[in-house]
């Protein structure tokens, strides 16, 4: 009988492909126990040996199948402890549409709903870039997609880092609106940037004021998508264990005849918070197409 040629390693495609397939059904076992609560959020794991007798396989199989669900967002691992459960943390509602107002909306009093703002430290290079404050700037080429203009074109960008005291999760809030609609633009600069004179110090709720009485009735549409953090949004949004989406949060302001005018984005972990929307009929439309975040 003819044998199938081995390959580098002396394993035929067939020993090759029964691994494969062993590794994965451990991983689906594994995931499976996971999910029906036979191991509890924070509780060990059985060692890689101990999983090894269990599934008659060999630790290398045992390692690849979790770290699949550590990929999966199911597992941590503490590297000299151990492998946990991932606990899944409690979620509340936080926002709500306009009634009471939403994280989104401009009247939106972070502090009363228990958030604080986030200082950067001293030597923080945020603190050099009027953190929390309007900051003029010119758009690049995804800002000026998101508003309908052209890059370079002056805009007024504001950011900052918010802290929900209860839970400790954190979220980064920041929005970009075009700025010769709030400011007065004195023309080009030695530099050949137009940059608006404006007041540092002036609030949202006055642009949104006063958008509102330029290009009103104003209008939002809000989306919603997820995808994996960069370096320094999982380490300013205290994504810790791997496997975690960013959760992004885009509302966009829309005058009366459709035009972008401004836009808000919260960015947030994917495992802590979660997004719905109200439908209605008859006397609920005017609750249709609310947002609701969780935390």
């Amino acid at each position: 009988m003819t044998h199938p040629a081995p390959h580098g390693n002396g394993q035929t495609p067939d020993a090759r492909a029964d691994k494969t397939s062993r590794w994965r059904e451990i991983t689906d076992y594994l995931r499976s126990d996971l999910l029906n609560g036979h191991y509890q959020p924070g509780q060990a794991l059985p060692g890689e040996s101990a999983l090894a007798t269990q599934y008659a396989t060999s630790r290398p199989t045992i390692r690849k199948a979790i770290a699949q669900l550590v990929s999966e967002g199911l597992l941590n691992v503490a590297h000299g402890r151990g492998t946990f459960v991932r606990p899944r943390p409690e979620r509340r509602l936080i926002l709500t549409g306009h009634t009471p107002a939403d994280l989104l909306s401009p009247n939106y009093d972070p502090t009363a709903q228990q958030w604080e703002l986030i200082r950067p430290a001293n030597d923080d290079p945020i603190s050099d870039r009027l953190y929390a404050k309007p900051l003029p700037m010119t758009a690049n080429a995804t800002s000026a997609q998101a508003l309908g203009i052209r890059p370079g074109r002056s805009i007024i960008y504001r950011f900052a880092f918010w802290r929900h005291i209860p839970t400790r999760a954190v979220i980064a809030v920041s929005s970009e609106v075009i700025a010769d609609l709030v400011g007065t633009d004195h023309g080009p600069k030695a530099t050949d940037e137009r940059i608006p004179d404006i007041d540092t110090h002036i609030q949202p709720t006055d642009y949104y004021t006063h958008l509102e009485r330029t290009h009103g009735p104003l209008r939002w549409i809000t989306a919603t998508h997820a995808r994996m953090p960069y370096a320094h949004q999982a380490e300013h949004l205290d994504i810790a264990p791997s496997g975690t989406p960013v959760l992004i949060i885009r509302r966009t302001m829309l005058s009366r005849d459709g035009r972008p005018l401004e836009y808000t984005d919260i960015e947030a972990p994917a495992d802590r918070f979660e997004v719905a929307t109200t439908t209605g009929t008859g006397h609920d439309d005017d609750l249709a197409g609310l947002i609701a975040l969780r935390v």
